[in-house]
């Protein structure tokens, strides 16, 4: 597993024992710390933040090549820049467009989940096109799938991203 804390500044473990690890050897972007009721999770009370400019903002993260992977990447704004206007933004999968990241509320986190076969060693996620505020992230997360599982006819060609999830009768509301 790998799980970075966009804008931490030390490794922990968090209370249901994964490993977290700070971006700081990443030269890009601005650090900010947010504060949301009810959020006490240490991944997020800080974020990193990137100019509203015309350039990709890429983590490039080493996987093993022709292994399927799950990326996540979450997005907890908390009104860190103070802005009156919601950001508005692009991530992608290396060249590929993966989610317009809208959001609207700036207390809820946005979750983003692809499912991809690497082809190369690494894989970049990248932030871009802002078209409101600026474009930020709160964690990114890389979970390695056993072969039989998630197997399209496709997966050179595409990856999969999660449409909705939807709770079909459990009264817990708590991930599992």
């Amino acid at each position: 597993f790998i799980s970075i804390d966009c804008g931490g500044t030390e490794k922990y473990t968090d209370e249901i024992g994964l490993e977290w690890i700070p971006d700081n050897n990443f030269s890009y972007g601005e650090i900010a710390n947010i504060s949301v009721a009810g959020e006490s999770r240490k991944q997020y009370q800080t974020l990193r933040h990137f100019p509203p400019d015309d350039r990709k903002y890429c983590y490039i993260l080493s996987v093993k090549s022709r292994i399927r992977y799950l990326v996540r990447a979450t997005f907890l704004y908390g009104l860190f820049d103070s802005s009156s206007v919601f950001p508005k933004f692009d991530i992608s999968i290396g060249p590929t467009h993966w989610s317009t990241v809208v959001i609207s509320d700036a207390n809820t986190t946005e979750i983003r989940e692809a499912i991809l076969l690497a082809n190369s060693d690494s894989i970049s996620v990248c932030l871009s096109n802002a078209s409101t505020g600026v474009p930020f992230i709160s964690t990114l997360e890389l979970r390695q799938f056993n072969d039989s599982m998630y197997y399209t006819n496709f997966e050179t060609q595409y990856f999969l991203s999660v449409s909705a999830r939807i709770n079909f009768g459990t009264d817990d509301t708590t991930p599992v």
